[in-house]
């Protein structure tokens, strides 16, 4: 009887050891589930920022279904094309001297009509110096000196134009060409050889202040109410990780920089707010009471981080994956 009874207190110390093991396999099972789901984790199915994809982005998906159409233009399309104008600024005449069939002479008396064919093209691209020149004065009654004043901004002994300037600033600032670039661009294309980066930069922050005012428009207009986009992305900044805020609605954006992620506008009065339901974003509009949707993007991402936890944990665990 005593050594049944070991073999009962064995067999159930042997028992309660692995439903243990058992525990804690099923807990290493969910914890390993979890970091892989976090790991897993980027720009297009979570609220992290594309810059944190690092080396390893994931390939680009497209959040557009089929719609079964062929590609390239729809039946019923109305199609735009160059046309001819009315009022071409050059017109050429090309003239024929012996008939195409018999080579028999022909003359100006035997035209019975033209062909038209228009070319769309760029001037020939080149620098125009205007030379400005302020008369110098010297007064007969007080022999004193006067020099005529020259037109605002000219105020170089050599410079380049406001045309000029704004072209640099443009291919900046729109297209994204970096400095260097932009001084390559213009040597090429209008000879502006002493051209340098410097300048391009000097140019740049000059446009930037003299548009405060319409920044500061832009911003009071879109703090007012309606609907407004929120979001961020990161970039670098001498090297360092920033963030650019971003707030728009139909006809208005405004960007601006700031080193950290969290430093969200929280100035945002009456409306509605859409963002991509990021705490930090979520908080000080939670609690204004304000309608708050989410952006397609980023349901789209929440189905995917969705879809691919689902996929880790098994298909048939789809109560742990909603």
């Amino acid at each position: 009887m005593d050594q049944v009874a070991a073999l009962e207190q064995l067999l159930a110390t042997a028992l309660r050891r692995i439903a243990e093991l058992e525990a804690a396999l099923a807990s290493m099972a969910e914890e390993i589930t979890d970091l892989r789901r976090q790991l897993a984790k980027n720009s297009s199915n979570s609220s992290k920022p594309p810059s944190s994809d690092g080396l390893k982005k994931p390939a680009p998906r497209s959040l557009r279904g089929k719609s079964g159409k062929k590609s390239g233009g729809q039946v019923g399309h109305r199609g735009d094309t160059l046309r001819q104008t009315s009022t071409p600024d050059f017109v050429e005449r090309h003239e024929a001297t012996h008939c195409s069939a018999c080579q028999s002479a022909l003359t100006a008396e035997m035209v019975k009509g033209i062909e038209k064919r228009q070319v769309f093209d760029l001037p020939a691209p080149r620098l125009e110096v205007t030379e400005h020149q302020a008369a110098v004065y010297c007064c007969d009654h007080c022999r004193a000196t006067t020099t005529a004043g020259f037109p605002d901004g000219v105020a170089a002994h050599v410079q380049y134009g406001t045309r000029m300037r704004a072209v640099a600033v443009y291919c900046n600032v729109q297209q994204l060409i970096p400095e260097d670039r932009v001084c390559q661009l213009m040597r090429d294309l209008f000879g502006a050889t002493s051209l340098c980066a410097a300048s391009v930069t000097n140019w740049t922050r000059g446009a930037a202040n003299k548009m405060g005012v319409v920044v500061e428009h832009i911003l009071a207009r879109l703090a007012e109410g309606g609907v407004r986009h929120l979001d961020e992305t990161g970039l670098r900044v001498a090297g360092k990780l920033h963030w650019l805020h971003t707030i728009c609605d139909t006809a208005f954006t405004h960007y601006r920089i700031s080193a950290k992620r969290g430093a969200v506008p929280t100035f945002l009065t009456g409306g509605t707010i859409i963002h991509d339901h990021w705490k930090t974003l979520l908080c000080p509009y939670e609690r204004s009471g304000r309608p708050r949707p989410l952006r397609g993007a980023s349901l789209a991402r929440t189905q995917g981080h969705r879809r691919d936890r689902k996929r880790a944990l098994g298909d048939g665990d789809e109560r742990s994956a909603s």
